[in-house]
């Protein structure tokens, strides 16, 4: 029997040309419908978004790296003289008597073995003692400011501290030179003997000072946007002599 036919219908070879054919279905395909794409102004407002974002990330990653260079630059200016107050706060505070191997302390000293007149000389025990060196913990210090090797940009001297080890020797030794800090103006020492205030200190004078003041002023800067403020420390001495007149004291 014949399936039904309408006017419309065409057999060729027995098929019907009119009927719609079936659609075959991929297995595992998704398959997007022809209309599901990104129109051009959704696509400027993505690239519009991008930009924005990475502007923001630029402009934080410029400020992050602004902000590092400054703290590099200002510990690279306060690390030296932080590393210099160490140093002289340590020699001062372990200032040691007249005895076998100290001298007397002054400011009119007259720097054995030095180029420059020192500002200060101290006979302190603030030497390290180690096993590859016979020399004990009591060394001379004496500070002096010298005029830099190569003058560069610096205004100002180097603050030097010249260290003598051998205090046993029978002939002069030069002592070794070490710069704590560069471009300095002023150096100046203030000595506290109990009742009042100097400026000076004798090497006359067999006793030490109570307390030392250091000031320090640094070379004006032309380069530097602001004024460098003066370096002012106060040190009191540690070391006691041993008389009697202090052992009753501490007894008492």
């Amino acid at each position: 029997m014949n399936p039904r036919r309408t006017a419309g219908d065409v057999l060729i070879c027995g098929r019907n040309l009119t009927s719609p054919r079936p659609r075959r279905k991929r297995c595992g395909s998704n398959a997007l419908p022809s209309d599901a794409a990104f129109t051009l102004i959704e696509l400027m407002i993505a690239v519009a978004i991008s930009a924005v974002l990475i502007a923001a990330i630029g402009s934080v990653l410029f400020v992050t790296l602004r902000m590092r260079d400054s703290s590099m630059r200002a510990t690279g200016q306060t690390a030296p003289v932080d590393r210099a107050i160490s140093i002289m706060k340590h020699d001062l505070e372990c200032v040691v008597p007249v005895g076998k191997l100290a001298g007397a302390m002054g400011t009119d000293a007259s720097g054995n073995g030095l180029t420059t007149t020192p500002l200060l000389e101290v006979f302190t025990g603030s030497g390290l003692v180690s096993a590859d060196e016979p020399w004990g913990d009591v060394q001379k210090i004496d500070y002096a400011l010298q005029a830099p090797t190569n003058r560069g940009n610096f205004a100002g001297r180097n603050l030097v501290r010249s260290v003598t080890r051998n205090l046993l020797a029978s002939g002069t030794v030069l002592p070794e030179p070490q710069a704590l800090l560069e471009d300095v103006s002023t150096l100046q020492f203030s000595f506290y003997d109990g009742t009042n205030w100097n400026d000076t200190w004798s090497t006359s004078l067999s006793n030490i000072p109570v307390a030392i003041r250091v000031n320090i002023e640094l070379a004006d800067d032309h380069g530097a946007r602001s004024v460098q403020s003066p370096i002012k420390f106060l040190v009191p001495v540690v070391t006691w002599s041993n008389t009697n007149s202090i052992t009753n004291q501490v007894s008492n």
